[in-house]
C-alpha cells in the first residue's frame, strides 16, 4: 500500500468514524436522558435532544423503511431542500436531511432533528416544481419553528422504544394499498401517542403555511402554488382517499386554503423558470417504481409511436423504463437521440452509462462522467456513477479513492459505503473491509452486526497504525450504547 494510500483511508476513516461516534453518543443520550416529558420540572426540548431523538429515527428508518436509494434523486432532493432551507431565516441553526421513500401516497413529513422524508407519490403527482416545493418549505417550516418538539413534549407516554410503530407504519403502508393499515399500526402500539407526533394543529399548520409561503418566494418559486395545490388535493381526495396521506396528518379547511391565497397575494408576480431537472427525476421516478408488465410496456410503446411522449423527460422516462425490462438496444437509441439534443445534462449520460456497464463497455462512459464530474464535483450521482464505471472496468484502486476522496457523503448516502467495501476488496485492501462494512451496518443502526464486523476487523492484518485504535473505539461506544439500552428493558 502507497504512503497516499494509508493515509488518505486513515484520514477518511477517521472523518466518518467521528460522525458515527456522535450519532452513537446523541442517540445514547436521547435515550437515556429524555426530559420528564409531562412533568411540572419539564422544560422546553432542547435542540441537541431534539436531534437525538430524529436520530433514533432515522437508524430505524434506514434499517427498515424503503428508501429510495437512486443518487440522482437523492441529489435532486438534497438540492432543492437546502435551496428552501437558505431562505428560511430560521433553518441556520440545526443540520438538514431530506430522503425519499418509495411510497405512491401525496405526503411529507418532518422528525425531530431536522429530517425530512418525501414519498415518491408527492413528486410524481405534483405538476411543477413550485408544488413540490410548497410540501417541502412547509415541512421545513414545522422543524425551525419546533412544532414537533412541543408535540413530543406534550406526550407523557412517548419513549424511544415506540419509535419502532413509526417504522412500521411508513413499511406497511409503502407495501400496502390501504394506508389505514399504517394508521392503525401506529395507533395500536401506545393508543395515539405516535399518532400525535406526526399529526399537527391548526395553528401549526397556520404557521408553516406562512413561513413556507416565504420561504418559497425569497427561494423564486411561486407562491401561489401553496393554495392551488391544496385545492387540487383536496378536490381529488374525494375520489381517491388513499393516496392524500398528507390531508390525514396534515389538516385542511377552507379557512387555511384562503389565507394561504391571501399570503402569497402580499408577494409581486414574477415569471417562474422551470428548470429540466425536476420533469427528468418525476419521469425516471415514474419509470423506477412503475410494475414492469408485457401491458405497460405495450402502452408505452404506443404512446411513444403516436407521439404522446411530448416532452424529453416523457422520451427520458420511456428509455429508463425500457432499461429496466431489459430492452437495451431501444433504451440506448432513445438516449443517444436526447445525448445529441443536449450533450450537457447529465441525466441522459448517466443512463447511457449503466448500459454501457451492462454491455461490458464502460470504457465509453468513463471518460464522458468523468469530465461532468470535473464540471460539477460533488453530485452524489456522478460520484456513484463513476465508482461503478471504474470498478466495471478493472479500475478498483481508482474507485475506492474517488469515495474516499467524498467519504463526507455517506453521511446523506450510506449505500455508498457498499461500492467502497467492494472497491477495497477489488483493490486488495482487505483490512479495510470489515471496517467499512461496519461503518455501513452502524450508519443504518444494525449495532450487533457491526460490531462483528468490527471484531473481524480487529483478526486481520493491516498497514493502517490507527485502524486498531479506531475500530476499538467504535466497539467500545458501541458496548456502552447497547449496556445502556438493556436497563431501559
Amino acid at each position: 500500500m502507497s504512503h497516499f494510500s494509508i493515509k488518505a483511508a486513515a484520514v477518511s476513516f477517521v472523518y466518518f468514524s467521528l460522525f458515527l461516534f456522535t450519532l452513537i453518543d446523541s442517540t445514547k443520550a436521547a435515550n437515556n436522558n429524555l426530559p420528564e416529558i409531562g412533568s411540572s420540572a419539564s422544560q422546553a426540548l432542547s435542540l441537541a435532544k431534539e436531534q437525538a431523538i430524529g436520530d433514533s429515527y432515522m437508524r430505524q428508518l434506514r434499517s427498515l423503511a424503503p428508501l429510495m436509494n437512486d443518487p440522482e434523486v437523492n441529489d435532486y432532493i438534497q438540492h432543492l431542500g437546502f435551496k428552501l432551507v437558505e431562505n428560511n431565516l430560521r433553518a441556520s441553526d440545526r443540520p438538514f436531511l431530506f430522503f425519499v421513500i418509495q411510497d405512491n401516497t401525496i405526503n411529507a413529513f418532518a422528525l425531530p432533528g431536522g429530517y425530512i422524508g418525501i414519498h415518491t407519490g408527492l413528486i410524481t403527482k405534483s405538476e411543477n416544481e413550485s408544488e413540490l416545493a410548497s410540501v417541502i418549505a412547509h415541512e421545513i417550516a414545522h422543524v425551525t419553528q419546533r412544532h414537533l418538539a412541543r408535540r413530543i413534549e406534550l406526550q407523557s407516554q412517548m419513549a424511544i422504544p415506540s419509535l419502532a410503530a413509526f417504522v412500521a407504519a411508513i413499511l406497511i403502508a409503502s407495501q400496502s394499498r390501504n394506508s389505514d393499515a399504517a394508521i392503525a399500526t401506529m395507533v395500536g402500539s401506545q393508543g395515539l401517542a405516535q399518532q400525535s407526533i406526526i399529526n399537527h394543529t391548526r395553528s401549526n399548520e397556520s404557521e408553516a403555511d406562512r413561513i413556507g409561503i416565504t420561504t418559497m418566494f425569497r427561494s423564486g418559486f411561486d407562491p401561489d402554488a401553496v393554495a392551488s395545490f391544496f385545492e387540487k388535493m383536496q378536490a381529488n381526495s374525494r375520489y381517491q382517499s388513499n393516496s392524500f396521506e398528507f390531508l390525514r396528518t396534515h389538516p385542511l379547511s377552507r379557512n387555511r386554503i384562503t389565507d394561504a391565497r391571501l399570503r402569497a397575494s402580499e408577494f409581486p408576480n414574477r415569471p417562474v423558470i422551470e428548470k429540466p431537472t425536476y420533469s427528468l427525476i418525476k419521469e425516471k421516478i415514474i419509470a423506477l417504481t412503475a410494475r414492469i408488465t408485457p401491458t405497460l410496456l405495450q402502452s408505452a410503446s404506443s404512446r411513444y409511436k403516436d407521439g404522446q411522449l411530448d416532452t424529453d423527460a416523457k422520451i427520458y422516462g420511456y428509455a429508463v423504463l425500457l432499461s429496466r425490462a431489459k430492452k437495451f438496444k431501444q433504451a440506448e437509441r432513445l438516449l443517444q437521440i436526447l445525448i445529441e439534443k443536449a450533450p450537457s445534462q447529465t441525466s441522459y449520460a448517466i443512463a447511457m452509462a449503466e448500459l454501457n456497464i451492462i454491455k461490458g463497455t464502460p470504457k465509453r462512459s468513463l471518460p464522458i462522467i468523468q469530465e461532468f464530474l470535473d464540471k460539477i464535483p460533488g453530485n452524489l450521482a456522478l460520484i456513484e456513477m463513476n465508482t461503478k464505471l471504474l470498478l466495471a472496468n478493472n479500475q478498483a484502486e481508482k474507485a475506492r479513492e474517488l469515495i474516499l476522496e467524498n467519504i463526507h457523503m455517506t453521511l446523506q448516502a450510506p449505500y455508498l459505503l457498499k461500492l467502497l467495501s467492494k472497491a477495497q476488496e477489488q483493490s486488495g485492501h482487505n483490512s479495510e473491509v470489515f471496517e467499512t462494512e461496519g461503518n455501513y451496518l452502524l450508519s443504518i443502526g444494525d449495532l450487533i452486526g457491526a460490531r462483528n464486523q468490527y471484531y473481524q476487523a480487529l483478526n486481520t492484518q493491516t498497514e493502517d497504525p490507527y485502524a486498531r485504535q479506531r475500530i476499538n473505539s467504535q466497539l467500545a461506544r458501541i458496548k456502552e450504547f447497547l449496556y445502556k439500552r438493556s436497563l431501559r428493558h
